[in-house]
């Protein structure tokens, strides 16, 4: 099998006709699934929601927020939003170190406030537990604001595997599900079910609480302009290349810190049952914006879509041509481009220069920006003359105090 074709995750080419019929079938069925769900009442229908997908008068969106959720193809979207305000030479809100924001505590505005990389954010993408109003508060006015969700079992299993849960625990995946309550307290005080009603701030009381599952996921709906789907991750890209008023070139990807599938546990289907139901708030979300999303696509046009998808099938085979990526064991990778984890793949670029940045791991790329705003932080205050003062003063700290003379002066 050629390079291309194993880096291909989403890039098989398909007829532009066969996949309109292919879309229609999708769109049915994926209805009727909605709506004969295990959970009664899956799907909730508000009438107030923001306007979307309307985006293509305006000028390329800077000012965007996102929420990062776990193990759901997040880290390859950050890189997306990484890359381009890199090149457009935006901000980031990036915590003081590490790459999350309050850990186990909800997002709180000080977070960003207090750090000496106090710059009006542009673009926010990293991971934290979501506090919408916390969150606007360091945010431009016209920030839009968007997230992905990813079918909630899938989800589990990945994230039991490359959380270590089998480790810390000493419990199978079989075992957990079938001995560990729903409301259980969480590994290291983030991961455990329902990780994607976590992200999105619920707290772990309310896990079992019914109402308080069916307020988030309207507040979610009210919030969020675009939800992507990783399973449709082609038709998400091209939604989002729409909605930010960005061209498909801007939100290409690689699949990055996805773990092996050799290492992801099976599951059976008893099993998978009794997950399902300790996943009632994680189905709840996801069949929620599964079924928004499938009206969107609809509004967009299936032979439209077709096309966007084929194109940007198009423009990832190039790039990957271009740049010659190659997937490697994380243990064959080094400096910037090896992953956290043993358990995931990362690629090595032949292509260098911007090649690069597609290849970088979260870290590494945050790293890189804290850098530049550091740098840019330094010959702002070279600009008024006084770079060896505060040039936001804040209790016990000066907003230079992280540079050394040597960044200050580069």
């Amino acid at each position: 099998m050629s390079r291309e074709s194993q880096l291909s995750w989403s890039l098989l080419a398909y007829h532009p006709r066969l996949y309109v019929r292919m879309m229609m079938s999708v769109v049915i069925v994926a209805t009727l699934l909605c709506g004969s769900a295990l959970l009664k009442n899956q799907i909730l229908h508000f009438s107030t929601r923001p306007s979307r997908l309307k985006l293509k008068t305006c000028l390329p969106r800077n000012n965007v927020a996102f929420l990062k959720t776990h193990k759901s193809a997040s880290s390859a979207i950050q890189n997306i939003l990484f890359r381009y305000g890199d090149k457009h030479n935006l901000h980031f809100a990036l915590p003081n170190i590490g790459n999350h924001f309050g850990g186990k505590l909800s997002f709180k505005a000080a977070m960003v406030r207090s750090s000496p990389l106090n710059i009006a954010p542009n673009i926010f993408a990293i991971h934290t537990k979501w506090d919408h109003m916390e969150v606007k508060k360091v945010m431009p006015e016209d920030t839009v604001f968007f997230t992905i969700v990813r079918e909630p079992t899938d989800l589990f299993q990945s994230l039991f595997t490359y959380s270590k849960f089998q480790e810390i625990t000493g419990l199978s995946l079989h075992e957990y599900v079938r001995r560990v309550p729903a409301n259980s307290s969480r590994l290291n005080g983030i991961f455990g079910y329902n990780q994607m009603s976590w992200d999105f701030g619920m707290p772990l009381e309310d896990m079992n609480n019914r109402s308080a599952i069916h307020e988030l996921v309207k507040q979610a709906d009210e919030h969020f302009g675009l939800v992507l789907v990783m399973e449709r991750i082609d038709e998400s890209l091209v939604l989002l290349a729409e909605y930010l008023c960005w061209e498909l070139s801007d939100v290409l990807m690689l699949k990055v810190n996805s773990l092996r599938d050799k290492l992801k546990p099976s599951i059976s289907e008893e099993t998978r049952q009794v997950l399902h139901q300790k996943l009632a708030p994680d189905y709840l979300l996801y069949n929620h914006f599964l079924e928004r999303f499938n009206q969107q696509v609809k509004d967009f046009g299936l032979v439209r879509m077709a096309a966007a998808v084929a194109r940007l099938q198009e423009l990832m085979m190039e790039l990957v041509s271009t740049c010659n990526f190659v997937r490697k064991d994380a243990s064959e990778l080094r400096g910037g481009q090896k992953p956290y984890s043993n358990k995931v793949d990362g690629f090595e670029s032949g292509g260098g220069g911007s090649c690069d940045k597609y290849t970088l791991t979260e870290k590494s790329y945050i790293n890189v920006l804290r850098k530049k705003q550091q740098r840019t932080i330094a010959e702002k205050s070279a600009e008024v003359g006084d770079t060896e003062k505060c040039m936001v003063p804040l209790p016990g700290r000066c907003l230079l105090s992280g540079l050394s003379q040597v960044e200050r002066q580069k």
